[in-house]
């Protein structure tokens, strides 16, 4: 079996969620500890699982394990009572609906995001129903980045009884993070320049094809045969 899997970073390549994640996080932090948030932690790219570790370290809050996981507890709910604002201040990026309708193989997630957030984010836009999240990773399995593609292939392979290494995974993300999580692991990597990178910096970190955005749906298609190395 010659499947692939593809494996969607999901803000600023999927969606665009207005800092919402950030928002959530501040709101949560607020609620345990009285306080507001004073030093951010940078988020491109990142789990969270590391952006609430340095929340918590930045702020001078207890940073333990149970700590971190009422944070992360706080972070979900309040991400829940944001998501009404979605639609309003949310949207999918160009051409991101008909990649996932095209795009041939398995499909899931790679993402920074908890899992709940991540369903929530995608939902107003009609994404979820062309990924199969089971078959992902989120970003509360790692701090680092690279180490959720192992966790996507266990879990794909479990549901697929297809293995998936090397370039038959292949990653599409915005951040140089993404590029280097999938060289680190020996997959192909697509960047799309739709965050805050520009496609000479995604191609000096190493991406093995680098796209403006999603809008050319056939050539998203090439471009992951490409990262495959076809």
């Amino acid at each position: 079996m010659d499947e692939v899997l593809v494996l969607w970073d999901v803000d600023h390549t999927l969606v665009d969620v207005d800092g919402l994640g950030r928002e959530a996080y501040d709101l949560a932090f607020l609620r345990r500890h009285g306080r507001p948030v004073t030093h951010q932690p940078p988020m491109a790219g990142r789990t969270d699982r590391a952006i609430a570790q340095d929340v918590l370290r930045l702020n001078r809050a207890p940073a333990g394990e149970a700590d971190l996981e009422a944070l992360r507890v706080a972070a979900e709910a309040a991400f829940e009572e944001l998501a009404h604002l979605l639609p309003v201040r949310g949207r999918a990026l160009p051409g991101a609906l008909d990649a996932l309708r095209t795009v041939a193989g398995v499909q899931s997630v790679l993402t920074g995001n908890l899992r709940r957030i991540a369903e929530v984010k995608l939902g107003p836009f009609g994404l979820v129903e062309h990924l199969d999240l089971d078959a992902g990773a989120y970003g509360w399995s790692h701090a680092v980045r690279a180490n959720l593609v192992g966790v996507a292939r266990s879990a794909a392979r479990q549901r697929y009884q297809c293995d998936f290494d090397g370039r038959r995974t292949v990653l599409v993300g915005d951040t140089p993070l993404d590029v280097e999580a999938a060289l680190l692991t020996g997959a192909g990597v697509v960047a799309v320049a739709t965050g805050r990178y520009s496609t000479d910096e995604l191609r000096a970190a190493g991406a093995h094809v680098v796209l403006r955005d999603l809008s050319d749906t056939a050539g998203v298609g090439e471009a992951i045969n490409r990262a495959r190395g076809r």
